[in-house]
C-alpha cells in the first residue's frame, strides 16, 4: 500500500475509534476510573488482535521492549495530567496542546536530527494545522499559570511519544520485528500500567479494588474501538518506517482533526460552530500541503 494512502486509512480508523470511544463515555462516564477501565480492556483486545495478526507468535528485542515501555509510560503520564487539566475546566486548551505537541515536536526533531527536508510548503502546512486546532479549540478563556504548565507538559510528553515511535521504526530493531510485534508490546505495557493504576485507585476507594468489566454493551463498544484503534496504530507504525516524521505526524493529526469532526457531526448530530468549520477548512488546506 502506498505510504501516504496508508496514513489516510490510519486516520479513518482513528476517527472510527473516536466514535466508539465517545459511545463508551456516554455509557460509562468520563471519570479517571472509567478511562482506565476503557484503556485496560481495549489493551487486552488489541493484544489478542496483534497476536493473531502475527500468526500467534511475538518477536522481541531488548530495544523494542525498552522503547515500547518508555512510549507507554510517557503516554500514561499525559493521560493522568490530562485528567487534572480537565478537572480545571480547560478541555479546549488540553486538546490544542495535546494535538499540537504530537506533530510539532516530531516535525522539529525530524528536521534537526534525522536530516529530513525542510520545505516552505510543509512549514506553512504545519502552521496552518496548528492554527486550525487553535481556532477550533481555544476560545477566549485564558489559562492560569498552573494549567499552562500542565498543558506544556502534555505538549512535550505527546511529542515524545511520537518521536519514540519514529526512532524505533527506523532503527535496526525494526528489521527484526514487525509493526504488530511492537504494537503488541505497547498495548501489553498499557494493560499492566492501567491495571496497576486501577488497583491503586481501589485501595484509596473501598469497594473498587477489582478491575471490573463494564456492562455488556460497553464491552462490544470497546472491542470495536480496539480493532479500529489497533489497525490505525499499526498503519501509523508501518508509515513511520518510510515516511519522514515531519510529514507523518502532521498528516495524522490534520487528518484526524478533520475526520473526527465530521464523525461527530454525522454520528452524534453535533453542530459545528463557525470557528470549528473554519478550523476544518484551514486544517484540510494545511494537510494537503504535505502530500
Amino acid at each position: 500500500m502506498n505510504s501516504y494512502l496508508m496514513i489516510v486509512v490510519a486516520d479513518f480508523f482513528l476517527a472510527t475509534s473516536f466514535v466508539f470511544q465517545k459511545k463508551y463515555q456516554k455509557t460509562a462516564g468520563t471519570t479517571l476510573k472509567a478511562g482506565l477501565t476503557y484503556n485496560t480492556w481495549m489493551g487486552i483486545f488489541c493484544a489478542v488482535m496483534f497476536f493473531v495478526m502475527n500468526n500467534f507468535r511475538i518477536n522481541l528485542t531488548a530495544y523494542s521492549v525498552m522503547m515500547s515501555a518508555f512510549s507507554t509510560i510517557t503516554g500514561m503520564l499525559y493521560v493522568f495530567i490530562g485528567f487534572k487539566i480537565l478537572e480545571m475546566g480547560n478541555v479546549a486548551h488540553y486538546t490544542f496542546f495535546l494535538m499540537s505537541g504530537g506533530m510539532v515536536l516530531p516535525y522539529i526533531f525530524g528536521v534537526l536530527f534525522l536530516n529530513e527536508e525542510l520545505t516552505l510548503l510543509r512549514t506553512i502546512g504545519l502552521v496552518a494545522i496548528v492554527a486550525a486546532i487553535a481556532i477550533s479549540n481555544t476560545g477566549e478563556k485564558k489559562l492560569g499559570r498552573k494549567p499552562l504548565l500542565l498543558c506544556i507538559a502534555v505538549f512535550v510528553l505527546n511529542g515524545l511519544c511520537s518521536i519514540v515511535s519514529k526512532l524505533h521504526q527506523i532503527s535496526p530493531a525494526s528489521e527484526l520485528i514487525t509493526s504488530s510485534d511492537y504494537a503488541f508490546l505497547v498495548v501489553v505495557w498499557k494493560v499492566v500500567l492501567c491495571s496497576i493504576s486501577l488497583l491503586v485507585i481501589g485501595k484509596r476507594c473501598p469497594g473498587e479494588k477489582i478491575v471490573k468489566l463494564p456492562m455488556k454493551t460497553a464491552i462490544w463498544v470497546i472491542l470495536f474501538a480496539a480493532v479500529s484503534d489497533g489497525l490505525s496504530y499499526v498503519l501509523q507504525l508501518a508509515g513511520a518506517s518510510t515516511v519522514p516524521a515531519s510529514v507523518l505526524f502532521p498528516m495524522v493529526t490534520g487528518g484526524s482533526v478533520i475526520l473526527t469532526s465530521l464523525a461527530g457531526t454525522l454520528v452524534f448530530q453535533e453542530r459545528l460552530s463557525g470557528r470549528q468549520v473554519l478550523g476544518i477548512i484551514i486544517c484540510f488546506a494545511g494537510t494537503l500541503l504535505f502530500l
